[in-house]
């Protein structure tokens, strides 16, 4: 009786640092690479890091995407004037509702009402 389990594919050194060396290429994701040859990704990136990690290999990094650059800006921005911001609040209180319309700027006063209104 044969046996049907499939056999693992062996793949040479030479054919690895190949597809290592594209995968390092600019503007190329792994995966494209690894679709291209019928290959893994995770195997691929497997073969990344064994490589990488021999002594004296060509350890030049994957391409990054680009970090974050802080710009400056020219005029400073506006922000909107905490003064002109207003809270407003809907209290039930019998058989009707109280609403009140707040200043920000006038926060503390407002919860000295809230305190006494819970009285």
């Amino acid at each position: 009786m044969a046996s049907l389990a499939k056999k693992r594919r062996t793949y040479s050194a030479e054919f690895k640092q190949q597809i290592v060396q594209a995968c390092k290429a600019p503007d190329v994701s792994i995966a494209s690479v690894a679709l291209q040859h019928g290959l893994n990704t995770n195997l691929v990136s497997k073969w990344i890091r064994l490589i990488d990690a021999k002594p004296g290999s060509d350890r030049s990094p994957l391409p990054n995407k680009p970090a974050f650059i802080a710009l400056s800006c020219s005029a400073p921005l506006d922000p909107t004037p905490t003064n002109m911001l207003k809270v407003q609040i809907t209290l039930p209180h019998s058989k009707a509702e109280i609403g009140l319309k707040w200043q920000t700027s006038e926060i503390p006063a407002l919860a000295e009402l809230l305190k006494v209104l819970a009285t």
